[in-house]
């Protein structure tokens, strides 16, 4: 079940469904706080946020809209609490502007339609558990360990990993076969 279906649930009040809310956001909330870990008590902004997206959810959580919005909107009250809690201890920073230094942006890459399109092709080659475990994989890595990826597509957790292994040579083969250079992937 998505993180949106069961932040659904909380905001009909099922206790459950909060606990397994939080246990697939809490991580990512907490990846989220690492440049304010020095200034404020990381656990306890972690510990608030949870507490009020339970209480918006009761109110009008049903309002959250978008793919992965309950997790979104928890990050952005994580950081906002966090950043409070900076002011109020007087632990904030800031650089004077002519201290910044100066960081070359590099422009983004033009996209290559025909590599999109061989992978999409590589992708429909695929089949079977090894295609489920790689797209489990794609939709969830963000914010879900392998171990809950794997029980949410009902597979143990090495059944996963081979499969994903599997899908991975699959679509390296079909790559190369389509002429696409592969150096980052190791064989």
């Amino acid at each position: 079940m998505g993180i949106d279906r069961v932040f659904g649930l909380v905001c009909q009040g099922d206790h459950e469904a909060f606990a397994e809310w939080m246990g697939r956001v809490e991580r990512p909330i907490r990846l989220s706080l690492r440049p304010y870990a020095r200034a404020v008590d990381v656990e306890g902004v972690v510990q608030e946020t949870l507490l009020r997206m339970w209480l918006y959810a009761q109110d009008r959580g049903a309002m959250l809209t978008g793919e992965n919005a309950s997790l979104r909107f928890a990050i952005g009250m994580a950081r906002n609490l966090a950043r409070n809690e900076t002011r109020r201890l007087k632990r904030e920073v800031l650089l004077p502007p002519e201290k910044h230094p100066e960081i070359p942006i590099p422009p983004d890459p033009v996209p290559d339609p025909g590599l999109a399109k061989a992978i999409a092709d590589c992708l429909q080659q695929l089949a079977g558990r090894s295609l489920e475990a790689l797209k489990a994989r794609l939709e969830m890595a963000a914010f879900l360990p392998d171990r809950l990826i794997a029980a949410a597509v009902g597979m143990t957790l090495n059944t996963f990993l081979q499969n994903i292994v599997r899908a991975r040579r699959q679509m390296a083969a079909c790559l190369q076969n389509k002429g696409v250079p592969l150096t980052e992937i190791p064989s």
